[in-house]
């Protein structure tokens, strides 16, 4: 390449340039999975809605969701704990591949795992306070539960520990 060509005024090198295309796919992906995420949770919630009440609801029933009209409601209300869990390893998944790809450090994919662990130990353990002692899922057990479990299904960590990359710096062995 010349020294006075166009390209050498561009100070970015390819590796800079496949990080940012990488920002860009995790971004995307993100935003898929969460969208995917809200349109079934969303359209789970109405047809239970409407098999709870007994009556059609303003919100048209989308024809991949309508498989779940034959259900009971006491059966989708038990799954939807199921379909929490799946959503959840989905984003570790995600989030996983995204610090592994991005940073390229186990010491942050650790991170992500013990976060996920402690996560789902208080989220679980809340949960089992309220129904144990408390005898019933509607107070604020229940709440931090739920919240707790949005963490998970949300980049949230995986963004702090992406940002928290350029902090890092590893410990030499004396």
């Amino acid at each position: 390449m010349k020294k006075n060509s166009i390209l050498s005024y561009i100070p970015i090198t390819f590796r800079q340039l496949k990080k940012t295309y990488l920002y860009l796919l995790f971004f995307l992906l993100f935003a898929l999975l969460g969208f995917a995420r809200e349109f079934f949770f969303v359209n789970l919630n109405n047809i239970m809605y409407m098999l709870y009440y007994h009556n059609t609801s303003s919100m048209p029933v989308p024809g991949i969701m309508k498989g779940f009209m034959n259900f009971e409601y006491d059966s989708l209300y038990y799954s939807k704990y199921g379909f929490t869990l799946l959503c959840t390893a989905f984003y570790f998944a995600l989030s996983y591949w995204t610090l592994k790809k991005l940073t390229g450090r186990p010491f942050f994919t650790k991170v992500l795992t013990y976060a996920y662990l402690v996560f789902i130990v208080l989220s679980a353990l809340s949960m089992l306070y309220g129904y144990f002692i408390k005898d019933r899922l509607a107070d604020e057990e229940y709440t931090l539960s739920r919240w707790l479990m949005g963490v998970l299904q949300s980049p949230v960590i995986c963004l702090i520990l992406v940002a928290s990359e350029k902090l890092y710096k590893p410990v030499e062995k004396v």
